[in-house]
């Protein structure tokens, strides 16, 4: 059975990607994956809201959106960030930008501590039908890690805490590293 994107009949799914319910009569994503309980090979159905799919799972929403009559609001942005997202392999495990709280997490790129304070970027692994956190990378660590400074839609997405400030402030410290 290929991977679907409907309406939620119930509001009793939560979403894969951010953990949030998804309610009832909104647009989801159900990505068939192999079910590991299953003795027989058979399937079961990862649900997602639309725009999480996009965000961290977008070859799977790429493969479903092409062939979708769902009318999707934001078809073209998220049709970009999945792109984005399936042509720089590791940008689908970037999630929240924060200010580090402490100063004990080291940065999964350059191996060095991320000052308390300062802004960092969360990333979540894939495995095996879950997502995992997995440390954090500093603002100067994103073009290299990530391939890309192409992040806002997802930040936006995932930290909707963000002021223009905030933004502000991190399109600064990802200019700043460019040039470094």
């Amino acid at each position: 059975m290929p991977h679907v994107i409907e309406h939620a009949k119930t509001g009793r799914a939560k979403c894969r990607g951010c953990g949030q319910p998804i309610v009832a009569g909104a647009l989801r994503l159900g990505e068939r994956v192999p079910n590991p309980f299953s003795d027989d090979g058979g399937e079961t159905t990862l649900w997602y809201h639309v725009a999480c799919a996009a965000f961290m799972r977008p070859e799977a929403f790429l493969e479903t959106i092409a062939t979708t009559t769902e009318s999707i609001d934001d078809r073209e942005m998220l049709e970009r960030e999945a792109a984005l997202g399936a042509a720089h392999r590791r940008l689908p495990r970037a999630t929240v930008a924060e200010r580090a709280s402490t100063g004990r997490a080291t940065c999964r790129h350059c191996k060095t501590p991320i000052e308390k304070g300062s802004w960092r970027i969360a990333l979540m692994y894939y495995d095996e039908g879950r997502f995992a956190p997995s440390g954090f990378i500093h603002m100067a660590c994103v073009r290299d890690y990530l391939e890309t400074t192409e992040i806002f839609g997802r930040l936006k997405h995932f930290s909707p805490q963000l002021t223009d400030d905030d933004v502000a402030d991190i399109r600064i410290q990802l200019d700043q590293s460019s040039k470094a």
